[in-house]
């Protein structure tokens, strides 16, 4: 393997083998530069200088060089406080379609946020209104104000209950043919199962305190959290240190559901791929990038849609 990597924690360990009970050689910082020698499952054996150790791959991000507080999530301007979320000026949409009116939904709830941040990168306006209304739900909170979530049994499992089966077992299910269906809790294993995804937020949280109460770090990596719904596994990838900053953030304030988006687009440096092709206003190359293969003509036509809708809207 030959590669280098570049560390997104604010501190990671360097251990003498993969395994976080390993003996700590050293730390690096974020923004470190490191060569990558080989990988272990989810540890890579790196070295920077005469430092040669093994880190977590949630904390490296591989074949890039972003700088040290690259991330949009970092950036002073658009974490203030005093920016509001939502614009000066809100779009009425009368008349002009369904589509339109959710671009002008996107935009009048969020767009105090997506206008610095489109001078920040260099996306036109319509272009974020319509990766926001495509790949987003479009809404963050519920109405009393709690983050919305969903919990993914069969990544808990995957996180700690491979380790704790039993346990496991007593509170959850789901179908390992499929297994992202057919997943239940139930609060011990007297009880009657309960459904979870599609009945509400009540029973994603109830499945969720569930799990944090048995391993909080392990819950926290098994939800998707808020209008992007972004996995908790992946906060290194939008520039958190851990779950539970990005959750802290996101329950704090719906500015880093938009930012944690396009931290995903953007990653921690300058530009990327996704970033390039939204630039261009090639919207099917952006979908191929973001959401793989196989649906990137439909995802793409449906971002352009939105885009034009709100490029339409926004001139009157």
């Amino acid at each position: 393997m030959s590669m280098t990597a570049t560390v997104t924690a604010a501190t990671l360990n360097v251990r003498a083998s993969g395994s976080s009970t390993a003996s700590l050689l050293g730390r690096l910082a974020r923004g470190a530069h490191v060569d990558v020698l080989a990988r272990e499952g989810d540890w890579y054996r790196v070295a920077s200088g005469a430092l040669v150790g093994f880190v977590h791959g949630d904390y490296l991000r591989l074949a890039s060089t972003p700088t040290a507080d690259g991330f949009l999530c970092r950036d002073d301007a658009l974490c203030a406080p005093t920016l509001p979320l939502a614009p000066a000026q809100p779009i009425l949409p009368v008349g002009a379609g369904p589509v339109a009116e959710q671009a002008a939904k996107a935009w009048n709830r969020y767009g105090g946020v997506l206008a610095p941040l489109c001078s920040a990168t260099g996306i036109s306006r319509a272009s974020a209104v319509g990766v926001l209304c495509v790949e987003s739900s479009g809404q963050g909170m519920t109405d009393a104000g709690q983050l919305i979530i969903r919990f993914e049994t069969h990544v808990f499992f995957d996180r700690w209950g491979k380790s704790h089966e039993s346990e496991f077992r007593d509170h959850f299910t789901f179908d390992p043919a499929k297994r992202w269906t057919k997943q239940r809790y139930r609060a011990s294993s007297t009880d009657a199962w309960n459904g979870l995804h599609g009945v509400g937020q009540a029973a994603e949280w109830a499945a969720f305190s569930i799990a944090r109460a048995l391993d909080e770090p392990a819950a926290m990596l098994s939800i998707s959290m808020g209008a992007p719904q972004i996995m908790g596994f992946n906060h290194a990838t939008i520039g958190y240190d851990s779950a539970r900053e990005m959750f802290d953030r996101f329950t704090a304030d719906e500015r880093y559901h938009i930012l944690g988006l396009f931290d995903f687009v953007k990653g921690g440096g300058p530009t990327s791929r996704m970033l390039e092709a939204l630039k261009r206003g090639q919207y099917e190359q952006f979908a191929t990038f973001y959401n793989g293969h196989g649906q990137e003509v439909a995802y793409g036509a449906k971002i352009r849609a939105a885009a034009d809708a709100f490029a339409s809207i926004a001139e009157h």
